[in-house]
């Protein structure tokens, strides 16, 4: 039976903090280079996504499920997550910001891209 892959120190610390605060224990997986954190709280779960580049393990997002809705939060914004959680803010889709440089290129702007010249 083979083993299971052992738990990264950030994802423990996290668990250990949502256990300690909310005083429930989460579900923590991992496979390969990705590891999730789940936390069932009432009719709502918590789960955050960590993944991990060249060793080092981050949080990448977290989503807070109720039934068929999902609102999606940045690691930057973990307190609003819990607000979330824990019904202070209401649930809603998180919409991601469209800045003039996302999205896919065109071929204009790869070209610009291409023959921009650095001098010293």
């Amino acid at each position: 039976m083979p083993e299971d892959p052992p738990l990264p120190a950030l994802v423990c610390h996290y668990a250990a903090y949502l256990a300690t605060w909310l005083q429930v224990a989460p579900e923590t997986r991992v496979h390969g280079n990705q590891a999730e954190l789940r936390l069932n709280f009432g009719n709502k779960m918590f789960v955050a996504i960590f993944g991990s580049r060249k060793k080092n393990w981050a949080l990448h997002s977290i989503e807070i499920r109720r039934g068929e809705q999902t609102a999606t939060f940045t690691r930057g914004e973990l307190a609003k997550a819990m607000a979330a959680l824990l019904g202070h803010e209401p649930l809603a889709s998180t919409p991601q910001a469209v800045k003039g440089t996302s999205g896919p290129r065109t071929d204009a702007a790869l070209r610009e891209r291409r023959i921009t010249v650095i001098r010293r």
